[in-house]
């Protein structure tokens, strides 16, 4: 799967939750998502449209304040194997 197909991907999973971030931008994830329950959305979400399970190692870089929405493609793309 290419980056870009991931990058749609992820972004799908934002905006499927409500939330519209700028696509031609990089952009903090935390500034987007605010609470734990849409975190745990967004995290089933990225599990279902991908077909992976994100391991506990992975949960909190994810949530962490720095992650970006390059990171959790860079993350997808490890887990793929891609």
């Amino acid at each position: 799967m290419e980056r870009m197909e991931i990058r749609e991907k992820v972004i799908g999973c934002l905006e499927s939750l409500g939330i519209f971030a700028d696509k031609g931008e990089d952009f903090l994830i935390n500034d987007y998502v605010q609470d734990s329950m849409t975190y745990m959305m967004f995290l089933v979400g990225l599990e279902q449209a991908f077909g992976v399970a994100i391991p506990d190692e992975h949960l909190s870089s994810i949530i962490g304040p720095e992650q970006t929405l390059e990171g959790i493609c860079t993350m997808i793309e490890s887990l793929l194997g891609t």
